[in-house]
C-alpha cells in the first residue's frame, strides 16, 4: 500500500465510517456517522485491526440528512492512542492547493478491513450548500470516492497536510466525484480546532495572532507582493489562481515552500513588511509580530536563540453558579487548561455542593487539579466564574494543596458567570483582545475612578462605560467600588476590573489622602511600565508583599483582579453534552 499516515481511523457509531485524530485525544468525523449516538467506537489500522477505543462525542453539528451544513462531529477518545495527529493546513487551504494531488484513506465496500485511499483535485469555487468543494477524480488510479470514505481526512499528497474531510461521494462509484468541506469551514463549525492549527513554522498561537491582524486586509497589488517576494529564489511556482487576500498570501508562503524554517519564516517576514508599507494603520501590529515570531527583521536568528522562552501557563478553572432547586446549593465545576487560550479538559469535578461547603470542595480538589497539569506549567493560575453577587468573594484567601492563600500561590481573579456562560460573548471578546493587542502600559491604559471622582447617576455611568473607545482596563476605588458600580461595568463587557474590598464608605475631597485615593495612587505606580497580560501576577505578587507588610492600606490588601479572559470556555456541545 501506498504511504499512509497514522492518524487515520475507523469510526463505527450509527454508520460506519472514517475519521481523523487532531490531538492526543480527539477524533474528527462526520455528523452522520455517529448520528444521535452519545458514543463511538474508534480504531487505527496503525495500532492493529484489533485495537479499538470507546470514545465520546462531544460535538456534533446541526446536520440533517440531505444537507452538508454541520456535517462535522468531534470523538474524544477515552484513552490515549500515542499517535501523532494529523497537521492541518490553514483556512485557505482549499485555494492555496487547489492545483494539488490530494488524497482521502476511507473503508469503502470490499476494504472495511483494509481500508483503501483514492486520489482527486478539489475545486475552491464555486462553494456548494453548506461551503462546500467539489472533488474531481484522478485518473491514474481504479480507486474513487465512494460511500465509506465519509468522515476521511482530506490532505495533500507528498505533506499530508490536512485541507479538510470528505462528507459525501458517489453511492455506487461510478462518477468518482465527492463532496469535502474545507478546513475554513470546519474550523467555523467547531472554533476549537483553531488552537490545533499551526502556520509552517509557526505555531497555532502566531497563526490566530496574525489572522487577527490580517483578516479584513485586501490589498489588489497582493499577488505582485508574493512574486516580489518569490524573485530570486528558486522554486516553488506561484499559484495560477489570485488568492483572496493578504492572509492567503502570507499562509501560502508558510506551507506551499520547501524552504528551510529560517527561510520561510525571511519571505513571510519581507511580505508582511511590504503590507505594512501600504497599510499604515496595521504597520504597528505587524511590526509587533513580526519581532515576536520572525527572523531578519526586527530580530536576528541568534537574538531569538538567546531570547528567554516565555514561561508556560497553566490555569484552574473555577465555575460556581447556583443550582434552580435551591439557593443552598452550588453548581461546582473545575476544569483545567494550559496556555493563555488553551483549551478546558474535562471536568476535575461537576457536582451540585451545599453553599455552605463549596470552599471546602474547591480546597480539597485543587491538589487533583495541579496533578493534571503538565510539569512544565512553571505559574498556576486560578479563575474562579462567579454570579455577580458573589465578585467580591475572599476567593484569593483560599488554600490549595499548601497552607497559604491561593493569592500568594499564584495569580487568582474572578470572572463573571454569565459571560462565560454566554453563547455569544462578542462583546467582552472584543474588549479583551483590545486589552491584549495594546502596546501600551497599565499604567496609561486602566481607566480609575476613585474618591475625587464625582459619582454618576446609574444611567449616566453605564453611558460613561460606552464611550467610543469604551475602557478595557478599569480601576475603581473608594466609593466607586461599591457593587452596583462594579456590577455595571461587569454587565458592559470590561475584561479587566481593579478593586479593593475595603471601600472608603463616603465621597472626601481630593485633597484629602484617604485610603481609596492612596489605593489608586499606589496601584498605578506598581503598574508603571507592565503590559495587560502582566496585571495577574502582579496582583499575586502585591498580595504576597501585603501579608508581609504590617500595613492596613497596602495597596496589594484585600484586592479583587476580574480578569475575564473568554478565550478559556468549554467548548459548546451539541446533542451528546
Amino acid at each position: 500500500m501506498n504511504h499512509l499516515p497514522r492518524w487515520h481511523a475507523r469510526v463505527a457509531a450509527a454508520t460506519r465510517g472514517s475519521g481523523f485524530l487532531i490531538d492526543d485525544r480527539h477524533v474528527l468525523t462526520c455528523a452522520h456517522v455517529v448520528g444521535d449516538r452519545p458514543a463511538a467506537t474508534v480504531s487505527f489500522l496503525a495500532l492493529g485491526r484489533d485495537h479499538s477505543v470507546p470514545g465520546t462525542v462531544v460535538y456534533r453539528g446541526p446536520w440533517t440528512p440531505g444537507a452538508g451544513e454541520g456535517d462535522v462531529a468531534v470523538v474524544r477518545l477515552d484513552e490515549l492512542v500515542g499517535l501523532e495527529p494529523a497537521r492541518l493546513a490553514p483556512l485557505h487551504a482549499v485555494e492555496i492547493f487547489a492545483e494539488q494531488k490530494l488524497a482521502a484513506f476511507g473503508f469503502p465496500s470490499g476494504y472495511t478491513g483494509s481500508g483503501q485511499i483514492s486520489y482527486f483535485r478539489a475545486d475552491p469555487h464555486p462553494r456548494l450548500a453548506g461551503r462546500a468543494c467539489q472533488t474531481t477524480p484522478v485518473d491514474d488510479t481504479g480507486f474513487v470516492l465512494r460511500e465509506g470514505y465519509s468522515g476521511s481526512a482530506a490532505y495533500v499528497c507528498g505533506t499530508d497536510e490536512v485541507i479538510g474531510m470528505v462528507i459525501s461521494a458517489d453511492r455506487d462509484g461510478t462518477s468518482g466525484s465527492g463532496v469535502i468541506l474545507p478546513v475554513d469551514e470546519l474550523h467555523r463549525q467547531w472554533p476549537q480546532l483553531a488552537e490545533r492549527i499551526p502556520l509552517g513554522p509557526f505555531g497555532p498561537a502566531p497563526y490566530r495572532e496574525l489572522r487577527d491582524i490580517l483578516h479584513d486586509v485586501h490589498l489588489p497589488e497582493a499577488h505582485a507582493l508574493l512574486l516580489d517576494v518569490l524573485a530570486g529564489h528558486p522554486a516553488p511556482p506561484a499559484p495560477r489562481r489570485r488568492l483572496p487576500s493578504v492572509l492567503a498570501v502570507a499562509e501560502f508562503l508558510a506551507v506551499i515552500t520547501t524552504y528551510t524554517d529560517e527561510q520561510v519564516r525571511d519571505l513571510v517576514v519581507g511580505l508582511l513588511r511590504e503590507v505594512g508599507k501600504r497599510v499604515p494603520e496595521r504597520r504597528e501590529a505587524l511590526h509587533g509580530w513580526t519581532g515576536q515570531h520572525g527572523w531578519g527583521t526586527d530580530r536576528t536568528p541568534a537574538a531569538v536563540a538567546l531570547a528567554d522562552e516565555p514561561a508556560r501557563q497553566g490555569w484552574v478553572v473555577v465555575r460556581i453558579a447556583p443550582t434552580g432547586g435551591s439557593r443552598r446549593l452550588c453548581h461546582l465545576t473545575i476544569w483545567t487548561a494550559t496556555g493563555p487560550d488553551g483549551e478546558l479538559d474535562e471536568p476535575v469535578l461537576d457536582e451540585e455542593v451545599p453553599r455552605a461547603k463549596v470552599r471546602a470542595a474547591v480546597e480539597r480538589s485543587l491538589p487533583g487539579a495541579y496533578a493534571r497539569l503538565p510539569l512544565s506549567c512553571e505559574t498556576i493560575g486560578v479563575e474562579f466564574v462567579l454570579p455577580r453577587g458573589l465578585l467580591g468573594w475572599e476567593v484569593d484567601t483560599w488554600a490549595g494543596g499548601l497552607d497559604v492563600p491561593l493569592g500568594w500561590q499564584g495569580p487568582v481573579v474572578v470572572r463573571d458567570l454569565e459571560w462565560f456562560d454566554s453563547p455569544a460573548p462578542h462583546e467582552i471578546e472584543k474588549r479583551a483582545r483590545r486589552l491584549r493587542d495594546d502596546p501600551g502600559t497599565l499604567d496609561t491604559m486602566m481607566r480609575w475612578l476613585e474618591c475625587s471622582t464625582p459619582t454618576l447617576e446609574p444611567q449616566k455611568f453605564q453611558a460613561w462605560l460606552w464611550v467610543n473607545p469604551p475602557p478595557v482596563a478599569l480601576g475603581l476605588a473608594g466609593p466607586w467600588a461599591a457593587d452596583q458600580h462594579i456590577h455595571r461595568a461587569v454587565a458592559s463587557g470590561v475584561p479587566a476590573l481593579l478593586w479593593r474590598r475595603a471601600a472608603c464608605d463616603v465621597h472626601i475631597e481630593a485633597t484629602t489622602a484617604c485610603a481609596g485615593t492612596r489605593f489608586r495612587a499606589e496601584m498605578v505606580e506598581r503598574l508603571r511600565g507592565l503590559r495587560g497580560d502582566d496585571l495577574p501576577t502582579q496582583i499575586r505578587d502585591l498580595r504576597a508583599e501585603a501579608g508581609l507588610s504590617d500595613d492596613p492600606e497596602h495597596c496589594g490588601r484585600d484586592v479583587t483582579l476580574l480578569w475575564d479572559e473568554p478565550r478559556r470556555r468549554p467548548a459548546a456541545l451539541g446533542f451528546a453534552e
